[in-house]
């Protein structure tokens, strides 16, 4: 019954300190040797990781995801920007709430509450569809995008029944095809995502927001935005191929596609030098000089 009550309401609001910051982050990194400067931060029900000062800039993660995917990049735009990766909410929502829509409307809440204008907005897969769909809402809000491997006009599945998904090999290698070459996660990474979806509440959750990549493709809402807007995509994706990326290219009248080789679907995580220095061209000129290889789509 305990489980079947998380699932169908929202079960956070009589926890507080470190057992609401487990259930709404349970993949956090906070437990990493390098956090690159970021600071943890409980404000009301919102838990975030933060670093630097000046006008915000958003990271919103994916499924899986966690601050640790831009933290690198992060650092190197502290002394220029308000960086701000919020644990967006996919572990605890009520199951109705699962949805990358409801992610759009928890960033409405989340800037709100903090105050926040005239921002940055970058994501990576489902964030990068959460960031799209806020955009679209309020436009006057949002100073500049950045996708990386962005849902949004295509499918994004988690493979797998109930039953493989209680297969730690079998998780283990579902996660290893994210990336491109060597896994970039070690046993304690694959542990933690593995335990997750033990919990049948956390793993009709993450269903339930891959399904939702199917539905509202955006097209056409996204012919009307005019935001500067930077589109990077592993030249290696399998979870999003990169032919999606031109779509993006061709909906969204004032972007930049980029593809970076050897690289899978979370280019901020594999390639952080490559995409920060994307990102510094883009938001204005860097702050050092740094060596880059990339494909850039014509």
């Amino acid at each position: 019954m305990a489980s079947l009550l998380s699932l169908l309401f929202d079960n956070t609001s009589h926890l507080e300190g470190d057992a609401f910051v487990r259930s709404r982050a349970p993949i956090t990194g906070l437990t990493a040797r390098n956090n690159f400067g970021f600071e943890l931060r409980v404000v009301g029900r919102h838990v975030f990781m933060e670093v630097g000062s000046g006008p915000p800039l958003l990271f919103c993660h994916g499924l899986f995801g966690s601050f640790r995917n831009f933290a690198e990049i992060g650092a190197g735009l502290a002394d220029r920007y308000r960086v701000i990766v919020p644990c967006m909410p996919m572990y605890d929502a009520p199951l109705a709430r699962c949805s990358v829509e409801h992610l759009a409307t928890y960033l409405e809440a989340f800037t709100a509450d903090l105050g926040l204008t005239n921002c940055v907005m970058a994501g990576n897969s489902m964030g990068g569809g959460a960031v799209l769909h806020y955009t679209v809402r309020h436009p006057e809000n949002v100073s500049h995008l950045i996708l990386f491997a962005s849902s949004g006009l295509s499918f994004i599945p988690m493979r797998g029944g109930a039953l493989k998904l209680r297969n730690y090999e079998y998780v283990k290698g579902l996660l290893s095809d994210i990336f491109y070459g060597a896994p970039k996660l070690n046993d304690d990474d694959v542990r933690e995502v593995y335990d997750l979806l033990q919990s049948k509440p956390v793993l009709l959750r993450c269903l339930s927001f891959t399904r939702s990549t199917k539905r509202n493709f955006m097209h056409e809402q996204l012919r009307r935005l005019d935001h500067p807007a930077l589109v990077i995509w592993g030249a290696n994706d399998t979870v999003t191929p990169p032919d999606v990326a031109r779509e993006f290219r061709e909906c969204l009248r004032n972007s930049e596609l980029h593809y970076l080789p050897e690289c899978g679907h979370c280019p901020p995580f594999e390639k952080p030098q490559e995409c920060l220095r994307l990102i510094e061209s883009m938001l204005g000129a860097p702050r050092r000089r740094r060596s880059l290889s990339l494909t850039v789509a014509a």
